[in-house]
């Protein structure tokens, strides 16, 4: 056989060749991208970078930031809230738009600087007690309260609720009516420090559908697998929630294809599942132990008796 006829058999057989492994490729059934990805990194994986908080809790100052760009609050003096040094990058950014506006971050003892009795604005609902002992009456500035984050989660989306410590001491009977209609139920003031879970399928705009709603001194568990029905609904995720009283546990979690969305401090800790968009359009908190309001509703306490409630 002559060198040319060897080398056109060797292409032919190459040719052959390639086209048995581009078969072969195509009988293999291919991997979604992201399933390596979840395989490769833990699913409990735990939020620890101000930039994974930022992603899943929002940005702590965009209140502030809204407050501002209206222009009709004078902000002179503002308490600093704990939980802003867990975004220590935007904190820094936070504190220097302050000292452009001329307003005094306070992180120190604050009696030095109430016995002076300015107006100040906070953020973090821990103080209103102290406040009111001061004779300080508090007024709403800027924020959202539960009933409207249940109002506003968009149309065939999960609402999963978790109590951590107590959630139920601010649901005067009025909040209870107007939270009823948005399928908060079981709980209400009698139940001072008990755990409570509540998965709520929003079905339509005014129709709230409860998948599992319950309320006891223990501590309490629900799980759903991804595929589950629930009164004719059909779990796209796994779903995990716990919720432990004071008394019992006194923690908070909730799990969304074995994710941690749950914020674990008192109060109610929601997270907003869009079905539709197949992700999470939420993560919130409302400390219902002493407000009905999220935790980035920003506040302006007045240094003269009144009531301590004014919203």
């Amino acid at each position: 056989m002559s060198t040319i006829g060897l080398q056109a058999s060797a292409a032919v057989l190459f040719g052959c060749w390639i086209m048995i492994l581009l078969a072969m490729r195509k009988l293999k059934p291919e991997q979604p991208t992201n399933q390596s990805k979840e395989v490769e990194a833990p699913i409990d994986e735990p939020l620890e970078s101000s930039e994974q908080i930022e992603a899943v809790f929002g940005q702590p100052f965009a209140r502030w930031e809204h407050l501002w760009a209206k222009g009709e609050e004078q902000v002179g003096t503002i308490i600093e809230n704990p939980l802003w040094n867990k975004v220590p990058e935007a904190y820094s950014q936070f504190r220097a738009l302050c000292d452009q506006k001329n307003i005094c971050i306070v992180d120190g003892n604050l009696s030095n600087v109430l016995c002076e009795h300015p107006v100040i604005h906070f953020d973090d609902c821990n103080l209103m007690s102290y406040l009111w002992e001061q004779s300080y009456s508090i007024h709403l500035v800027e924020g959202k309260s539960l009933l409207n984050l249940l109002e506003e989660a968009s149309p065939f989306s999960l609402i999963i609720i978790s109590v951590k410590d107590d959630g139920s001491q601010t649901l005067s009977h009025d909040w209870q009516e107007k939270l009823s209609d948005c399928g908060i139920r079981s709980l209400t003031r009698e139940h001072l420090r008990y755990s409570y879970i509540n998965i709520i399928w929003k079905k339509y705009e005014k129709l709230y559908v409860n998948l599992y709603e319950e309320c006891s001194a223990d501590s309490l568990s629900k799980m759903y697998s991804q595929g589950d029905f629930v009164n004719d609904f059909k779990f796209p995720v796994s779903v995990e929630v716990s919720s432990g009283g004071l008394y019992s546990g006194n923690c908070s979690s909730i799990k969304i294809n074995g994710r941690e969305y749950s914020r674990n401090l008192r109060g109610m800790n929601i997270a907003v599942y869009d079905v539709i968009d197949s992700k999470v359009e939420g993560v919130h908190r409302v400390d219902t132990f002493i407000t009905m309001f999220e935790d980035t509703t920003v506040y302006r306490a007045l240094p003269f008796e009144g009531e301590k409630y004014v919203f």
